[in-house]
């Protein structure tokens, strides 16, 4: 007897359940996760962390890409919570607001920065902003 045969008795084993099979196919993650607003007080106070303000704002734009404008709603005002002088996540939230035709609820968010942040050069484009979604809301 040969002293490879072993190994290639070994071998066969290994390759034979593999003849003839297709590739498991795996799915694609998904980038969805559980909606804990409801949990989370809206009042709650938060340290301001800016990191996870562009975190929230990125993952958001993922949302508003594929048209999932409540998704990326909630994701705005989650970097608004964490940043709350951070002009481009107002601006982003407002975006998503005008996509689901909700101008009342944007009216509000061009308040709520002039409110928040009364020495930003942004408040003028804001109040602007506003004029002209009450005008689309008049409509």
């Amino acid at each position: 007897m040969s002293p490879h045969l072993p190994c290639l008795i070994c071998l066969w084993g290994l390759i034979l359940p593999l003849h003839g099979q297709e590739p498991t196919r795996r799915k694609k993650p998904v980038l969805i996760r559980a909606d804990r607003t409801d949990e989370m007080a809206v009042d709650a106070p938060f340290l301001p962390d800016p990191l996870q303000a562009r975190e929230h704002v990125e993952v958001g734009n993922f949302y508003y890409k594929r048209d999932n404008f409540e998704a990326a709603e909630n994701r705005y005002r989650e970097a608004i919570r964490h940043d709350r002088k951070w002009a481009e996540a107002y601006k982003k939230l407002i975006q998503s607001l005008e996509k689901r035709k909700a101008y009342f609820e944007a009216i509000d968010v061009c308040l709520q920065f002039t409110a928040t942040n009364p020495a930003s050069q942004e408040v003028e484009s804001f109040q602007k902003r506003a004029r002209k979604l009450k005008e689309a809301a008049d409509r």
